[in-house]
């Protein structure tokens, strides 16, 4: 049954590609986008053996689509790695679902990033990611050590989901100084400095994390990335609803044959 869903969502997506919003290659890009977020939609619904084989057609798309000339050095680095991390994560039983599915959001967002000239997918994580910094802040103040770990560690798991991203979309200056000062919060020497030091690498992180953050804040959604995702998701309704009509009048007939 389930080499026959996976065969199915191939074919799908095989068709999928040909859809002609435009002749423009960015389209051939903006549909691979849309694969991906299915991707990373099964595999939040465990669906990791589907996910694996979308991802692995998804390989032979960019491959067959060029995408990597139309990447810099950096963005291709990035993307390679990650994608590698995702293929590993829905192939890997033995790993947590938490790491699964953050090691998959890190591939999703990539190529979102790099895609997307408005309102990158990273920016939807400022909330997580600002309120944990916060109650992180909150323990250090109170020198609630252990629960300073805690929100520290929960804190460098968003933040790790989304560096990948920030590197491909955001000035290096910027990352560095962020590096920087948790570098510092990481060393063991952090909780010997005085309280002042350690407030001052928690609010230049903060603010860091900040301006980065507002920099896509007021950007518009892209309508051409919106129309895709209208489109492939229509077709994908269409085909499922269509699977499951036959399989409606198979069990009909295997019925009246029964009768």
């Amino acid at each position: 049954m389930k080499k026959w869903i996976s065969t199915l969502i191939v074919l799908l997506l095989f068709f999928l590609l040909q859809i002609p919003i435009n002749a423009k290659e960015k389209n051939n890009w903006e549909t691979l986008d849309v694969m991906t977020n299915y991707a990373w939609q099964l595999s939040k619904q465990k669906k990791f053996d589907e996910a694996k084989q979308l991802l692995l057609f998804l390989e032979n798309e960019f491959k067959e689509n060029n995408v990597e000339n139309r990447l810099s050095i950096n963005e291709l680095r990035v993307i390679s790695a990650s994608y590698e991390k995702a293929l590993d994560a829905v192939e890997n039983d033995g790993m947590s679902y938490e790491d699964r599915i953050d090691k998959v959001t890190q591939f999703r967002l990539v190529v979102d990033a790099i895609l997307s000239e408005h309102q990158p997918l990273w920016s939807t994580m400022e909330e997580p990611i600002m309120t944990t910094f916060a109650e992180l802040k909150t323990e250090m103040e109170k020198e609630d050590w252990a629960a300073f770990q805690h929100e520290w560690n929960r804190f460098l798991s968003l933040y790790s989901v989304i560096y990948p991203s920030l590197t491909v979309d955001v000035d290096s200056k910027n990352i560095d100084k962020i590096e920087t000062h948790i570098s510092a919060v990481n060393d063991k020497m952090f909780f010997e400095i005085s309280k002042k030091t350690r407030q001052k690498h928690m609010m230049e992180i903060e603010k860091d994390l900040k301006n980065i953050f507002d920099r896509v804040k007021n950007d518009e959604a892209d309508p051409s990335l919106l129309w895709v995702m209208f489109s492939t998701g229509s077709v994908i309704f269409i085909a499922l609803a269509y699977t499951g009509w036959k399989k409606y009048k198979g069990e009909k007939t295997d019925k009246r044959k029964e009768n």
